[in-house]
């Protein structure tokens, strides 16, 4: 549905800005803010306007396809949680995150920090036997979390949007075979976002979920997180369970090689429950000989808005936001200077080629602003190739190409625009 869209850039909808706010201390938030993707409601809570939605789209779109791919189907779960639901499994008073309210009518409810309980309450009522496992689902929605100091723009926000998904297992053995698969659908997904190169899988602690979990970390400086990596840079571990002698041990046996310190961002957690929240729900199946069995459980998340602000932290230069290709709200970015007969001529084909050839594109032509304002939100807004409709080159029935990432600017004709779209 966003896919092939052709906008036009108008104020109304999204307005760039010179500056923000002191307080904006992060590289993404004040990029995405200064660039109109998204404002400031409270603090750690973002309105995401029209830009962002499709840069979360695409994100979430490559996470859709990867959860499917390991046979997991998409569900729902409410925001709106009975405090019941998590008294059951004793993590209503144990996650000092969670927001707890009472309703008018004196009930009590949890807002989504995340969803074992839900899951495993509804998924309770749909499984008999040990043929119904393997089973998994996941979701895509909006959590909630009390964080006691907000910040990082959307890198650490009050409310995200989060990809969860919750796998039941007959056995040990095929639990961890499952993990292990979605393990390597994470790496793909963050491959495809364009920051599977400076992503580690890291062992650590499992907080309030598991004794001990994996992360998806990203290696940069603006992170939260300190992780110690292997100097090959095949093993990982965060700082949390670094003295933890049993973690040391289950990675790297009687002796510990050399650790670099790296800071991280945390894009991605997996945890392997056990027989927790089953047991607590009293989930169990019927195995061949007509015993019932306790079932296993896995959970794994992805942050799919702090997937967003990881990016614009990591590809954002002086300029403005760059966006990988797979991710870019448009295809191009059209920049059309002066309104004679030819240069809109020029710009109605354009449009006709982007329709034609199923590119997306967001076309300035605003009167009121200049050549080199024009050429400055362009950049700000990070689309892949910039195309510029006017002067002498529209004379000669010709367009401007420039790539984000690089000074050159070419000259074109019409029909070449599409292959350059697919080298860009």
């Amino acid at each position: 549905m966003y896919a092939h869209a052709i906008h036009s850039l108008t104020s109304n909808v999204t307005r760039t800005a010179r500056e923000v706010s002191q307080d904006q201390t992060s590289k993404n938030a004040r990029l995405l803010i200064r660039a109109g993707y998204i404002s400031q409601a409270a603090a750690g809570i973002y309105t995401l306007m029209p830009l962002a939605i499709r840069v979360l789209a695409r994100i979430e779109q490559i996470v859709r396809e990867e959860m499917l791919s390991l046979g997991a189907q998409e569900f729902l779960a409410p925001a709106l949680q009975a405090r019941e639901l998590w008294e059951t499994t004793g993590r209503w008073e144990s996650i000092d995150v969670l927001y707890q309210l009472r309703s008018r009518h004196g009930q009590e409810y949890g807002l989504a920090a995340t969803a074992e309980e839900a899951i495993v309450a509804a998924f309770e009522k749909n499984i008999r036997s040990y043929r119904d496992l393997p089973a998994a689902l996941f979701q895509i929605s909006t959590k909630f979390r009390d964080e006691p100091r907000a910040r990082s723009g959307l890198l650490r926000g009050r409310e995200f949007r989060m990809k969860d998904l919750y796998s039941f297992h007959f056995s040990e053995a095929e639990r961890d075979l499952y993990y292990e698969e979605v393990c390597r659908a994470y790496m793909r997904i963050f491959a495809r976002c364009g920051i599977g190169a400076g992503t580690l899988r890291t062992f650590a602690s499992g907080g309030v979920f598991s004794k001990f979990s994996d992360e998806f970390q990203l290696l940069h400086e603006a992170g939260e997180d300190t992780v110690f990596v292997t100097e090959d840079g095949q093993t990982a571990l965060n700082k949390e369970v670094a003295d933890d002698a049993d973690a040391l041990r289950q990675l790297f046996g009687s002796t510990v090689p050399r650790l670099r310190e790296h800071r991280a961002i945390e894009i991605g957690n997996t945890f392997k429950l056990g027989v927790r929240y089953t047991d607590a729900f009293g989930v169990s199946v019927q195995d061949s000989e007509g015993a019932r069995r306790s079932v296993q459980m896995c959970s794994y998340g992805i942050g799919t808005t702090r997937v967003l602000a990881s990016i614009a932290e990591v590809y954002g230069d002086d300029a403005g936001l760059v966006w990988p290709k797979a991710l870019a709200p448009y295809d191009i970015h059209v920049v059309v200077l002066g309104g004679d007969s030819q240069t809109l001529e020029m710009a109605r084909q354009v449009r006709e080629v982007c329709a034609h050839e199923r590119l997306s594109a967001l076309i300035d032509e605003r009167p009121e602003i200049r050549a080199g304002e024009k050429f400055a939100d362009a950049d700000l807004l990070g689309m892949p190739l910039r195309v510029v409709i006017g002067g002498r080159s529209s004379q000669e029935g010709r367009i401007e190409v420039k790539r984000r990432t690089e000074q050159e600017v070419s000259t074109i004709s019409l029909d070449q625009l599409t292959g350059f779209v697919a080298g860009s």
